[in-house]
């Protein structure tokens, strides 16, 4: 797959952060977080070339895994979460994405278009035997839907005619359509609606250096359609705003390889609220990085793998996590 033909690509991850919520609702205090981050964000799940997209009219998919190994519950502080011993919160989600650039061209040589993808994903939890709060999970079911349009620009090249850079808008709707099973705290779906608006960029400032980022702003709605467990208190919860961004850089190492390190980090700018009131202490905060590299077997396929190592994390599920991403161009 060359480089100017790499589609855009949304959410595929699943992160848990609705789980300091449910442990605070099992140990009881009034009015604690009804409702977190939902797990639909894109948390780096897209990486390297992540800027240059699909200009000409056709569809493309975009298959996701991740895998996630969760050792770790942090509270706002960012130190070890004391209402858990031993979590153990194994997670891998499978998500595929089409996506459909059409023959509108607003401005010549760019593209405009409109994706859509439905994550499945299995659920697996165990604390030790003294845990205060245990949570449960809801095995497998599938997960929130995201779709929207897209605006790619076109493949901006030197005097020499070698790609430099490229960009891409997406306007991307989270919709509640994944498993929430109630009686459980730890599932797919998140039961809110949110809006995700982002921009990618990726320049090449050398032949054989490639540097992206993907900055997002997400905006998520009060909602009714609450997790358990939840007391009578509990009516209604927002989560709060947040800003995350993907980030890498990579070296060719060979004719079609590419090796480098990508990254993540997650803000959250307001805190969640409950009944329409702020909860103290529940902005969600992560960073992690790590390794990660491209290979692209022909000019329409090509596969991106991340490794990612948690080095800082306030309210959330921390661990190890691998993902990737096979893109394929009809």
């Amino acid at each position: 797959m060359s480089k100017s033909d790499k589609c855009t690509s949304v959410a595929g991850g699943l992160l848990l952060s609705a789980l300091l919520a449910a442990g605070a609702q099992a140990a009881g205090p009034p009015l604690s977080s009804a409702v977190a981050l939902p797990p639909g964000g894109n948390y780096g799940s897209t990486s390297f070339f992540d800027g240059f997209g699909r200009t000409i009219e056709g569809f493309t998919s975009l298959t996701y895994g991740r895998w996630e190994d969760l050792t770790n519950i942090t509270d706002a502080n960012g130190d070890k979460n004391r209402l858990f011993s031993g979590p153990n919160l194994s997670i891998f989600v499978l998500l595929e994405q089409i996506s459909y650039t059409s023959s509108w061209h607003p401005f010549g040589d760019d593209g405009v278009g409109f994706s859509i993808a439905t994550p499945v994903a299995s659920l697996n939890t165990s604390f030790a035997s003294g845990s205060m709060v245990r949570l449960g999970h809801n095995g497998f079911d599938i997960g929130d839907t995201v779709f929207g349009p897209i605006y790619q620009s076109k493949l901006y090249r030197d005097v020499e005619g070698r790609p430099r850079f490229a960009w891409r808008f997406q306007f991307i709707v989270l919709a509640p359509t994944g498993g929430l099973a109630r009686q459980v705290p730890v599932n797919q779906g998140s039961g809110q609606w949110a809006v995700n608006p982002y921009i990618s960029m990726t320049v090449l400032p050398t032949p054989k250096l490639e540097i992206s980022t993907r900055f997002n702003y997400q905006y998520n709605f009060n909602t009714s359609d609450l997790q358990a467990p939840i007391s009578a208190l509990y009516h209604s919860g927002q989560a709060g705003q947040a800003i995350y961004d993907n980030f890498d850089a990579s070296y060719r190492i060979l004719p079609r390889a590419y090796f480098g390190f990508n990254g993540y980090f997650i803000d959250q700018l307001s805190p969640n609220k409950t009944n329409g009131i702020i909860v103290p202490k529940s902005k969600e905060s992560e960073v992690y990085v790590g390794p990660g590299g491209r290979y692209a077997f022909n000019a329409t396929n090509a596969l991106n793998v991340n490794l990612y190592f948690p080095i800082e994390a306030r309210n959330a599920t921390v661990g190890t996590t691998f993902n990737f991403q096979y893109v394929h161009r009809f």
